[in-house]
């Protein structure tokens, strides 16, 4: 299998030339060094991917034909990754591997104990984090680009509308993660269609916050007798459910 992909904003169905130009365009040309007759996928982030070969490589754009498309392919279970902020370089390493990992979207959440959402720098910083996740997305084949979500307090994630299975990761009791994920859903051998993992920051859940989390219909789930670390909790979680749900 060829060893590169990049990502087109839009791939449309029947189209037989592709033009890449800006950062994937400077990716190809400067970083993976791609020559005229190699051949490279291209990914929209939708599920759909066409496998192309390069054409003409010039200072400003990259042209292409398209040789094959492949239909697109939907996972049997949308994992997403409610976590909360914490420093910034750890918080850029859980979006790229749970991006990695197969996860549908991730939702960063302020609560009591997390850092705070950087305020006039909050757009930017979104771009950052997507350009993060589709840099993932990239280098593990993905046909999917992780949706990043701007941030929210917990109370506002509290009260969206909930997915099939809603599970948070509590130092204070629940079943084993392990276990929860052994159910196969709504019926044998049937994952959910959707389920949010909820995961708390360095400091932990107030009483009040646990609290909250149960009401609003999250299962408490246990990864075992250490008390990990964040940005660990979260992606042991996230491959537990992605393996047993989604892959």
């Amino acid at each position: 299998m060829t060893a590169n992909q990049f990502f087109v904003s839009r791939l449309a169905e029947g189209v037989s030339r592709i033009v890449l130009e800006g950062e994937e365009h400077r990716h190809l040309a400067k970083a993976a060094r791609v020559r005229p007759g190699e051949t490279v996928w291209l990914f929209d982030g939708s599920g759909r991917r066409f496998l192309a070969r390069v054409e003409t490589v010039g200072e400003e754009r990259t042209s292409l034909a398209v040789l094959k498309a492949e239909e697109p392919e939907t996972p049997r279970t949308r994992v997403m990754l409610a976590i909360c902020l914490v420093e910034a370089k750890k918080f850029d390493a859980i979006l790229e591997k749970a991006s990695e990992l197969g996860c549908s979207n991730v939702l960063p959440v302020e609560s009591a104990c997390s850092l705070k959402a950087p305020g006039e720098r909050a757009e930017k910083k979104l771009e950052r984090w997507k350009r993060i996740a589709r840099e993932a997305a990239k280098q593990c084949k993905s046909r999917f680009v992780t949706e990043i979500h701007p941030s929210r307090p917990l109370r506002d994630l509290l009260r969206e509308p909930p997915a099939e299975r809603r599970i948070f990761l509590s130092e204070h009791g629940g079943r084993p993660l392990r276990d929860v994920v052994a159910d196969a859903g709504p019926s044998p051998g049937s994952p959910p269609d959707a389920v949010v993992l909820l995961v708390g920051p360095t400091g932990g859940w107030t009483e009040g916050e646990e609290r909250d989390i149960r009401r609003a219909g999250f299962e408490a789930a246990s990864l075992g007798r250490r008390i990990l670390k964040s940005e660990t909790a979260a992606l042991a979680g996230i491959f537990l459910i992605v393996h047993h749900w989604s892959d």
